[in-house]
C-alpha cells in the first residue's frame, strides 16, 4: 500500500481513460482518496473493535490504550520509511507486524490477556485493509498487471505519482480483488469469534488465511517498486515467515495449537520449489519477461518507440523510414511501424533477443502483452521470420484472414499489406 505525496492543483479529471479520481472534495475542501478511505478504515475498526470487545467482555478503557498505541505505531513506522525511502510508502505488511507486536507489548506490560485482544485488533485490521485498498484503486498505487479488461487511469493520476507509462493501459483490478478477500476473512473471523472458540485462534485464521491469498494476489501485482528475492516477493517471504512463527506459536503452546498449522508452511514450500523448477525449464522464460521490472521496462521502450515512429517524416515516393530499436535490459529488442493495409491500419512490431533465439511461446506472450496495452479491441497475427526475428502484426480496425504463428503462413499475412510499404526489421532479417 503506497500513498502519493504530491498532488495536482485541480481535482478535476479531464481525461476520459481515468477510471477513478485521486481527489475528492468534501465541503469545498480537497483531499486525496486514499487518505479519506484510510481515515474510513480507521473508524469501521475502531466501531468494530468497540463492538467485539463488549461482546466479549473485556475492558473498553484497554481498547482504547490499544488504539492509541495503534495509532502512535502507524505514524512512527511510516515516519521511519519515510525517511529511509525518501518518500511516504505505507507497506501493510510492515503495519501489520508491527501493530500485532507492540500490542502484545501494551498488553503485557498492563498485565492484560493477550490473545483475546489480539484477536480483535487483527480483525481491525482487516477492515482497515479493506477500505485501504479502495483508496489504492482509487488513486492507483498497488496496481496489478496490464490485461485485456481492468482500469485505467489518466493523467490526473500521473500527476498524483502513478506512473505515467502506464497512463491508459488497461490493469487488472488486484486492489479490489485483495480489498473483497480482507473483507471475506475478517467476515469468517466473526464468525469464529461470536462462536466457541480459543482465544488466539481468530490471530491464527487471520494470519494464514491473509497469507496464502496474498501469496497468490502478488503474481497479479504489477507495481515495479518491490523488492524481490531469488523470484518471490517481498509480501510472499513474509507469508512464509508468518505461516512458520505461527506453526511455531502452536507448537510452543503460545497459540492455539491444530494439527493442519504445520501443513500451510509445507505447502509454501512445496509450491515456491515448484515454481522454481518450472521457471528454469519454461522455454518461454515468462516469468524473467514479466516480471515487473521487466514489463516496465518493455512498456517504456514500447512508447519511446511510439514517440520516435510519430516525429519520423515520410518519403512520399518510397514509403521508407528510418527503423529505431529499443532494448531491454534482458536484451529484448523492439522496433515499431505502421501503415495501411486492405484490412485496415496494422501496426507492426519486430521483435529479437540479443541473448538467444526467441521460442514462439515467448513471442505468444509478448503479442498478448503488446495487444492489451493498445486500450481497444485488436486482432494480432505472428510472422516467423529470419535470424530469430518475429513480427507481431496488430489490425486495430479489421481481422487478419487466420492467426499466423510460424514462418509457414507468414506469406499469407503479408498478402494482405501494400507490397511498397518497408517495415522495420523486415527489410534487416529477410
Amino acid at each position: 500500500m503506497e500513498s502519493f505525496e504530491r498532488v495536482r492543483s485541480s481535482g478535476s479529471t479531464s481525461s476520459k481513460l481515468a477510471t477513478y479520481i485521486p481527489l475528492v472534495f468534501l465541503r469545498g475542501k480537497r483531499c486525496l482518496a486514499f487518505k479519506l478511505c484510510g481515515y474510513t478504515g480507521f473508524l469501521l475498526s475502531f466501531v468494530q473493535s468497540f463492538v467485539l470487545v463488549r461482546h466479549l467482555g473485556l475492558s473498553q478503557l484497554t481498547l482504547l490504550g490499544i488504539t492509541g498505541t495503534v495509532i502512535l505505531t502507524f505514524y512512527a513506522l511510516m515516519m521511519i520509511t519515510k525517511i529511509l525511502a525518501n518518500g511516504e510508502v505505507i507497506i501493510y505488511y510492515h503495519h501489520e507486524i508491527a501493530v500485532i507486536a507492540t500490542s502484545a507489548v501494551f498488553l503485557r506490560l498492563t498485565k492484560q490477556p493477550v490473545l483475546p485482544y489480539l484477536d480483535v485488533v487483527v480483525l481491525g485490521l482487516g477492515v482497515f485493509l479493506a477500505c485501504g485498498r479502495i483508496g489504492c484503486l482509487m488513486v492507483g498505487c498497488c496496481h496489478g498487471r496490464p490485461c485485456r479488461w481492468g482500469v485505467r487511469y489518466g493523467s490526473d493520476h500521473a500527476d498524483a505519482g502513478f506512473p505515467r507509462d502506464l497512463v491508459g493501459v488497461r490493469l487488472f483490478p488486484i486492489q479490489a480483488v485483495e480489498s473483497a478477500l480482507a473483507l471475506c476473512i475478517v467476515t469468517a473471523g466473526w464468525l469464529l469469534l461470536l462462536g466457541r472458540h480459543q482465544p488466539g485462534s481468530v490471530l491464527v485464521w487471520y494470519v494464514i488465511a491473509y497469507g496464502c491469498g496474498r501469496f497468490c494476489l502478488e503474481f497479479f501485482r504489477g507495481d515495479a517498486g518491490r523488492p524481490y528475492l531469488w523470484g518471490f516477493s517481498e509480501a510472499q517471504w513474509i507469508s512464509v515467515i508468518l505461516a512458520l512463527a505461527v506453526s511455531i506459536g502452536a507448537s510452543a503452546r503460545i497459540l492455539p495449537a491444530s494439527k493442519w498449522h504445520w501443513i500451510i508452511p509445507a505447502s509454501f514450500g512445496i509450491v515456491m520449489v515448484l515454481l522454481a523448477a518450472w521457471r528454469l525449464l519454461d522455454r518461454a522464460r515468462r516469468f524473467e519477461l514479466l516480471h515487473p521490472h521487466h514489463l516496465r521496462e518493455i512498456i517504456g521502450a514500447l512508447n519511446h518507440l511510439d514517440h520516435s515512429f510519430s516525429g519520423v517524416s515520410f518519403d512520399g515516393k518510397s514509403r521508407r523510414y528510418a527503423i529505431h530499436v529499443a532494448e531491454t535490459s534482458r536484451g529484448y529488442r523492439f522496433s515499431v511501424g505502421e501503415t495501411i493495409a486492405t484490412s485496415g491500419p496494422v501496426k507492426h512490431y519486430s521483435v529479437s533477443n540479443s541473448n538467444g533465439v526467441l521460442s514462439v511461446r515467448a513471442v505468444r506472450t509478448l503479442a498478448r502483452l503488446i495487444s492489451s496495452l493498445q486500450g481497444r479491441p485488436t486482432s494480432c497475427a505472428l510472422v516467423e521470420g529470419n535470424a530469430g526475428v518475429f513480427h507481431i502484426l496488430l489490425n486495430v480496425a479489421g481481422r487478419f484472414p487466420q492467426k499466423a504463428y510460424s514462418s509457414e503462413r507468414a506469406g499469407a499475412q503479408l498478402d494482405s499489406l501494400p507490397a511498397t510499404t518497408t517495415f522495420p526489421g523486415l527489410a534487416q532479417s529477410s
